[in-house]
């Protein structure tokens, strides 16, 4: 044991245990100053300023999903143009172009071609504590000239009957996520609690989605009524705003064309990137819970 623990423990002793039928105790002699450490041969750091440090910032997380991936191809285009190539190498302009602004912690669900379930990409996102969920796919409809990008939120009731066979489709690949518990909780305050925190993240996605629509216009093809909600398994986290992109057609040839070229990918990272700017510039929605 140290001399100056020694000191301490001996203090707080003294000044703690009074002796019985006494009020209070003696005061405790001066305490000498603990001699200077060894420096080892290295210089001393340098004494930091009075008062405390303010605390560095915590940047917001945001979780980058390239949707489908390894086993899980997707929709298929024209020419064997696969979804999960196209959300993958739009997943890494968007992590770049996120990264470059230095406002951001950025993370992808993957990184490679390999199969992630729905809820693993949940949980991956629940883990990172992230602070905004942003999953990236391609539509493919049965009338080829119907082209353009959709934005959609959660909704336990499609918001039209398009909407509803496009998270069908997406969420036939796998099961959803379990429903999360709250721990140590009754029931009924986990349930207050639990509908509160999934109305302030449904609140918050329906900003994103609409600063994303916002931020298309002009730039990015979209398809008439863009902004659009159905039951997607990926965006059922009820702490993280969520987010879908349905980047454009792989049934539309124009659209496929401006996918597979790295520039439209980057232009769509861009415009994603200027909506999440806004959006983190309003004030950010408080966790009730988690």
């Amino acid at each position: 044991m140290s001399m100056l623990r020694r000191n301490i423990i001996r203090l707080g002793l003294s000044a703690g245990l009074a002796a019985p039928g006494t009020r209070f105790a003696r005061a405790a002699p001066p305490l000498p100053l603990p001699p200077t450490p060894p420096t080892l041969g290295y210089p001393l750091p340098p004494t930091p300023p009075a008062g405390p440090r303010p605390p560095d910032p915590v940047l917001p997380y945001v979780m980058i999903d390239p949707g489908h991936g390894g086993s899980d191809p997707g929709t298929i285009g024209p020419g064997g143009v696969m979804e999960k190539t196209i959300t993958l190498e739009t997943g890494f302009a968007l992590h770049q172009e996120l990264l470059a602004t230095g406002r951001y912690r950025v993370g992808m669900t993957r990184t490679a071609d390999v199969f992630v379930t729905l809820s693993e990409r949940v949980v991956l996102a629940m883990h990172a504590h992230a602070d905004l969920f942003i999953s990236l796919h391609c539509n493919h409809f049965a009338n080829p000239g119907v082209r353009g990008a959709m934005i959609f939120t959660l909704s336990r009731t499609a918001s039209d009957g398009l909407a509803g066979e496009i998270a069908s489709t997406e969420n036939s690949f796998d099961r959803g996520p379990v429903d999360p518990a709250f721990r140590g909780l009754s029931r009924d305050v986990a349930v207050i609690l639990g509908g509160l925190e999934m109305q302030a993240t449904d609140l918050a996605s329906e900003r994103i989605a609409a600063e994303i629509t916002a931020s298309f216009r002009g730039y990015v093809a979209l398809i008439p009524d863009p902004e659009r909600s159905a039951n997607f398994a990926v965006l059922r986290d009820p702490i993280v705003p969520s987010t879908l992109i349905e980047m454009g057609c792989l049934s539309n040839a124009e659209d496929v064309r401006i996918l597979t070229t790295p520039a439209y990918r980057a232009l769509i990272a861009a415009r994603i990137t200027a909506a999440a700017g806004r959006y983190f510039a309003r004030a950010h929605p408080t966790r009730v819970a988690g």
